[in-house]
C-alpha cells in the first residue's frame, strides 16, 4: 500500500501550473530565507507537461542566483538538440527573473555516456541537500523520471536505500540512451510534487496509490518523506 497523498484537483491546466509554481516558489524562498548564505536547489521534469509551470516560475520574486536546478532525468543529447530536457529548462524557465538560475547539465560533451553517472553524482554532492523542492510528471505506464517499467534495471532504481543515485536507462520504447536520479536521489528532497494531466494518468495514480498495477509510481508514492503533493487537472 503506498503512503498519504495531498490530492489537489483544479478547474484547468492553467490553474494547475500556476498553483504548481507557486509551490515550488514558497518552499525555495524557505530555504533561501533560513540564512543570506543558503543556497537551494530545485529538481523538475522535463516532457511537455512543465512547460506552463516554468514559465509561471520564472516570474517569482526570489534569489535565483542561489538555486541550481537539476533535470530529474534526461536525454543523452546536447543540449542544442530539441529533445533536451537542460534545453527545456534554459528556455522555459531561466528567463525573466529566473535567468540568474544555474542548471546542472547531465550531458557531458567528451565524456561517455556510462561514465556520466559517476560525474553526476560527484556533482550532487556539492549542492545543497536536501532539494527544496522535487517536481516530476508520470506516464500513463506509471513511470517518473526516467524509471520506466520495461527497465531492466527497474528494481535496483527504485531501492529507497539503494547507494546509487544516478543511472543510465535503456529501453526498447525509447530512441535516445537516458540518464536518469534513482528513486533514494529523487527523495532526498523536502517535498515531492507530481504535476499530472487526464483522466488517465488519475486512474493509473489511484490505482498505484492502492498498491495496484505494479506501476513505478507505486515506490515513489510509498518512501516519499512525506505526502505527495499531486496536482491534477482534467
Amino acid at each position: 500500500m503506498a503512503g498519504p497523498i495531498e490530492f489537489q484537483a483544479f478547474e484547468s491546466r492553467a490553474a494547475a501550473s500556476i498553483a504548481t509554481a507557486d509551490l515550488l516558489a514558497g518552499r525555495l524562498v524557505r530555504t533561501l530565507e533560513k540564512d543570506p548564505l543558503a543556497r537551494a536547489s530545485l529538481v523538475v521534469s522535463g516532457g511537455s507537461t512543465p512547460g506552463p509551470c516554468f514559465a509561471h516560475l520564472s516570474t517569482r520574486r526570489l534569489d535565483w542566483s542561489r538555486v541550481c536546478v537539476v533535470p530529474s532525468d534526461e536525454r543523452w543529447v546536447p543540449v542544442e538538440d530539441p529533445a533536451s530536457n537542460e534545453g527545456l529548462i534554459r528556455r522555459q524557465l531561466l528567463r525573466d527573473k529566473a535567468s540568474p538560475a544555474q542548471v546542472l547539465p547531465f550531458f557531458r560533451a567528451g565524456t561517455r555516456a556510462e561514465q556520466a553517472p559517476r560525474v553526476i553524482e560527484q556533482d550532487l554532492r556539492t549542492l545543497p541537500r536536501p532539494f527544496s523542492a522535487t517536481l516530476l510528471g508520470m506516464g500513463e505506464d506509471g513511470h517518473f523520471a526516467s524509471l520506466f517499467p520495461d527497465f531492466t534495471g527497474l528494481a535496483a532504481a527504485l531501492d529507497p536505500v539503494g547507494e546509487t543515485r544516478c543511472i543510465t536507462v535503456q529501453t526498447r520504447g525509447s530512441p535516445h540512451l537516458r540518464i536518469s536520479l534513482t528513486l533514494v536521489a529523487l527523495l532526498d528532497s523536502a517535498v515531492v510534487v507530481l504535476l499530472i494531466f487526464g483522466e488517465a494518468k488519475r486512474h493509473v495514480l489511484e490505482s498505484a496509490s492502492k498498491g495496484e498495477g505494479g506501476y513505478p509510481v507505486e515506490s515513489l508514492l510509498s518512501h516519499a518523506p512525506g505526502p505527495v503533493q499531486v496536482m491534477w487537472a482534467p
